[in-house]
């Protein structure tokens, strides 16, 4: 990006915000912090009125408005392809709007845009997963969290557990959404556990709003979540598991879900590593893969691994 395009770039980020820090322009078009002063500089120098509150960061003083902007092809197709994301959610208010956005930017194009999204909305499709569940998302838990997030308000919801087949009534303080292997997720505090939690968005059923406050600043925070949920992650268990080259061509995304950190390539196949939770779980899901998975450590695993083939052997051949 030319230092044109870029200067034009900050005032709509700009325009965009209440307030941007130094290091998060920097960050998002990849330059130093020197050369982001330099730039707000420019600007100002250009009657371009951007404000500042120390520590706070940067703004653009109210009522500035740039003449509207339009879209090229490129910016508009990645749109498109973004509108194909969201199938998964299109029967939520979430991918209605996503869609009714897109509507919108395509009355702005230009003639030559709109006959290039024509075509592209042609041959860019998504392809359903069908040995994949479908899930059934409500229609509105998408704007009600959101704006429980905004006004920090504390939520009660009905959460069902799949693993326990059983659901239960949680009061929660909202710490944000997360997209997470193809599926949103909520990540509260909840009153109940007393405890972070990450809720699978598909898996509340209700919902409703409680006259209980989260009080201001709140003790429990989003970056609090993450580092308790990177502290988990370091007491998983690592597994190392050789897949031969006759199962690698049906593997596909399956070690996604699964805890895979890395591969290598070796003469008899593809030596994985995983990192899991449960040792249990993956020992089931890695008897799907008969003999052309072979364990290399640990041995917890291939422990794991014989007990649960004895038990089927001998369900199988019982009388």
């Amino acid at each position: 990006m030319n230092r044109i395009d870029r200067l034009t770039a900050i005032i709509i980020y700009l325009q965009g915000r209440k307030r941007v820090t130094v290091e998060e322009l920097a960050e998002r078009y990849d330059i130093s912090n020197r050369t982001v002063y330099r730039d707000l500089r420019a600007l100002q120098e250009a009657g371009v009125p951007i404000g500042s509150e120390q520590g706070r960061g940067y703004f653009i003083v109210k009522g500035y408005h740039l003449p509207p902007v339009m879209f090229n092809k490129q910016e508009a197709a990645a749109l498109l392809s973004g509108e194909r994301l969201m199938q998964k959610w299109r029967d939520t208010q979430l991918g209605e709007s996503y869609t009714s956005a897109l509507d919108k930017i395509r009355s702005v194009l230009r003639n030559q845009e709109k006959e290039y999204l024509d075509t592209l909305d042609q041959r860019i499709k998504t392809l359903p997963y069908h040995d994949k569940k479908p899930t059934n998302t409500h229609h509105r838990v998408f704007s009600f969290l959101q704006d429980a997030l905004v006004k920090k308000q504390v939520v009660s919801i009905n959460y069902y557990s799949p693993y326990k087949d059983q659901n239960t009534r949680r009061n929660v303080e909202p710490l944000g959404l997360l997209l997470r292997s193809n599926h949103w997720y909520f990540a509260a505090w909840c009153r109940l556990r007393k405890d972070y939690r990450m809720f699978r968005i598909d898996r509340i059923k209700e919902f409703k709003k409680t006259s209980k406050e989260i009080p201001d600043p709140s003790p429990h925070t989003l970056k609090e979540f993450s580092e308790q949920s990177l502290r988990k992650q370091e007491d998983l268990d690592e597994v190392k598991v050789l897949f031969n080259n006759k199962m690698i061509r049906y593997m596909g995304d399956q070690k996604y879900y699964h805890g895979w950190t890395s591969e290598v390539t070796v003469e008899e196949g593809v030596l994985m590593t995983f990192l899991i939770s449960s040792m249990e779980y993956f020992a089931r899901w890695l008897l799907v893969w008969g003999k052309g998975a072979t364990i290399q450590e640990p041995n917890s695993l291939k422990e794991k691994i014989k007990k649960l083939s004895k038990g089927l052997y001998q369900h199988h051949n019982a009388k």
